[in-house]
């Protein structure tokens, strides 16, 4: 079963409910930001929507680093908690883990090391995205956005070293096209590939459209059945 949904804000949940779409994928670090009352308001408009926040990115704020000398997993893990549990009550299923400005490795520092942060990293969160019933997809990102994990063939190195339950990949195909990465990388991620974002490669609007929509990050369209069973 295939599902579409949208990157943007919860404010527009009802407009897009009303122009068909599945579902909404909005921003953990925003959502995990907000105050009390925000939060609950966001509750409040998704209900009155009719639609569930089955994905969510932006999995980190950039002022938590998760790679080079002040990589602290610590502190990522408190914030996650609270992320995660907020993602849980918004109706989530699947975290994008890209956040490049958090993941990206200071100058100089040793790629093979940052690696391993990254890996000690999503060790934690994958614990945590099981306590709260989600998964997390290694998104990659695009050289102009962060300087590791680049292609989905990367990505799915790591998650397959790994190997944790709760931790697949993402297939973005805007980022896909700006480092010359065939589509067939899709059908290799296999059942490890759980979600897909689509966007124009010239300007990262929307399929089909002239110039990107305000608050928008393209297209997203994920690609597994709500209950977790694969197409």
């Amino acid at each position: 079963m295939i599902k579409l949904g949208v990157c943007t804000g919860v404010e527009n949940a009802k407009a897009l409910a009303q122009a068909g779409f599945d579902y909404i994928e909005t921003s953990l670090s925003a959502v995990a930001a907000m105050s009390e009352e925000d939060f609950q308001q966001a509750e409040k408009t998704l209900l009155e929507s009719g639609l569930a926040c089955e994905a969510m990115n932006v999995m980190m704020p950039g002022e938590i680093p998760l790679t080079g000398p002040q990589a602290d997993v610590s502190r990522a893990g408190e914030y996650l908690s609270r992320a995660f549990s907020r993602a849980r009550k918004l109706g989530a299923k699947v975290i994008v883990f890209g956040s490049g400005a958090s993941r990206q490795v200071p100058e100089n520092f040793p790629y093979e090391k940052a690696f391993r942060q990254l890996g000690d990293f999503l060790t934690l969160a994958d614990r945590l995205a099981g306590e709260n019933g989600l998964r997390i997809a290694i998104e990659p990102l695009r050289r102009q956005e962060c300087n590791i994990l680049h292609f989905v063939s990367e990505a799915l190195i790591l998650a397959s070293l790994l190997q944790l339950p709760h931790v697949g990949v993402l297939g973005d195909t805007y980022h896909m096209a700006a480092g010359n990465e065939s589509f067939s990388s899709l059908a290799e991620a296999g059942e490890l590939l759980w979600h897909v974002h689509m966007a124009r490669p010239q300007n990262r609007a929307y399929p089909g459209q002239a110039r990107p929509a305000a608050g928008s990050g393209g297209l997203c369209r994920p690609l597994f059945h709500p209950a977790g069973h694969g197409l």
